[in-house]
């Protein structure tokens, strides 16, 4: 037996494969991941079919023809592949020889050496999904043939010199993630055969603002633009489409863009419900960007520079999830929070908080959840007593005084709080089930 670490990242245990002893082998699975491989392993004498082949995060320069032609069989559900994390620069033009027809193929050759798309590929009659990010990619005509076949499809722009026409052969593609475009500003007409998208990603880009090409996906479910460090303006960062919106959009995510204040996400946007703007640099919220009443369910804000909650959150009057860590928040007044009736869960921890207001959370009678670690509190506030829905609250490490001014808590029980008394090495839920008894 051997243990090896898995393309997942957990240990497994299976036998030393019979090709490789380096390698583990398992029913329907090869995984030779992070075994310092610089060649291919030779398949060709092993008698068993195999579902996944892992040879990711190893420092593999080719593929020689028939790398595979002898593992998959036709019976085969899905076919996993994974060539990630080498030093592949070429790739012979039968690599990919002998794949079952009627099988859906999931291929990663991210963080490689690649210049080119293989050719190789279109070999692979059931290619789903193309992982091909972080590679010094000059062209992408391989998509002529190769793109109405993909259903994911994933790659980086950094080294091409115009935008890639060969993109509009993605007509069945219903994830896509663009990578390190290196483009100021795209056409409108950029994703025009890419309709069918649900899922867009763009990512690390040089991008002025979130391209008004979007404007074609009318189904799209799910926008990712993260880690786009030029944007022009961030209350101008969407430009409206004209005449409709994207009112299939209901998961947004708009982190780590450096953003100094709350975007205009509704007016393209409308029906979102979970809007994540985490790590950027927002220090309030513009009441003019927020429709009156908000769809958004959960919210996730942590990571900005708040140094209230903004009382323009009233406006999102459906939220059941407020996450406000890693803020500048010093204090939760009673004029921050109200109308908030169907808030379930609150994190404002890693916040240098010196108290919550009595009365901060008393519309929130559905509060179960509330994240305080990591502050200035010295006492467990008294807004939280009177909520008979909460069941978990987490103070580790904060500077809890435990004694009788918790005594409110005997009415939240069986509550479970995380966190010990500073003055001690003993555990609040320790000191209330020993303690409280005494207390008045």
């Amino acid at each position: 037996m051997v243990g090896l670490q898995s393309a997942e990242g957990f240990l497994l245990a299976g036998d030393a494969c019979s090709f490789d002893r380096k390698c583990s082998c398992t029913t329907n699975r090869i995984d030779c991941s992070y075994r310092y491989l610089t060649e291919m392993s030779n398949f060709t004498n092993y008698n068993r079919h195999a579902d996944y082949i892992g040879l990711n995060f190893n420092f593999i320069t080719s593929l020689p023809a028939n790398a595979f032609a002898t593992l998959f069989s036709a019976s085969s559900r899905r076919i996993l592949i994974r060539l990630d994390h080498n030093r592949i620069n070429t790739v012979d033009a039968n690599a990919f020889t002998g794949l079952p027809s009627n099988v859906n193929v999931d291929l990663y050759l991210n963080d490689n050496n690649l210049q080119t798309i293989p050719t190789s590929l279109e070999k692979i009659p059931g290619l789903y999904s193309l992982y091909i990010q972080n590679n010094p990619l000059t062209n992408i005509d391989v998509l002529t043939t190769l793109g109405p076949s993909l259903r994911v499809f994933s790659v980086s722009f950094s080294k091409l010199q115009s935008w890639p026409s060969q993109l509009q052969n993605l007509t069945n593609v219903s994830h896509l993630t663009l990578d390190k475009i290196p483009f100021k500003t795209i056409s409108s007409d950029a994703l025009k055969s890419v309709d069918s998208l649900t899922s867009l990603t763009i990512t690390d880009s040089e991008l002025a603002q979130v391209p008004d090409a979007i404007c074609l996906m009318k189904d799209m479910q799910l926008f990712y633009f993260n880690n786009n460090k030029n944007l022009n303006s961030s209350k101008n960062l969407l430009m409206p489409c004209p005449g409709y919106a994207l009112n299939y959009v209901s998961f947004v995510d708009l982190s780590n863009n450096d953003l100094s204040s709350f975007p205009n996400v509704f007016d393209v946007f409308p029906s979102v419900r979970r809007l994540q703007l985490i790590d950027n640099d927002i220090h309030y919220i513009d009441p003019d960007m927020l429709p009156h009443n908000v769809m958004v369910e959960r919210l996730y804000m942590g990571g900005n520079k708040l140094k209230r909650i903004p009382g323009t959150v009233s406006r999102f009057s459906a939220l059941n999830q407020l996450f406000l860590a890693n803020n500048d928040i010093a204090t939760i007044e009673d004029c921050d929070l109200p109308g908030l009736h169907s808030l379930e869960m609150l994190d404002v921890s890693n916040n240098p908080l010196e108290y919550i207001s009595k009365f901060a959370l008393k519309d929130s009678h559905l509060l179960n959840r509330v994240e305080l670690g990591n502050t200035n509190l010295r006492k467990i506030p008294i807004a939280l007593s009177g909520h008979a829905k909460l069941s978990y609250l987490n103070t580790t490490g904060s500077p809890i005084e435990c004694d009788c001014s918790m005594a409110f808590l005997r009415a939240a029980l069986p509550l479970d709080i995380q966190g010990s008394c500073v003055s001690s090495s003993q555990t609040i839920n320790d000191y209330i089930s020993s303690s409280l008894t005494g207390c008045p």
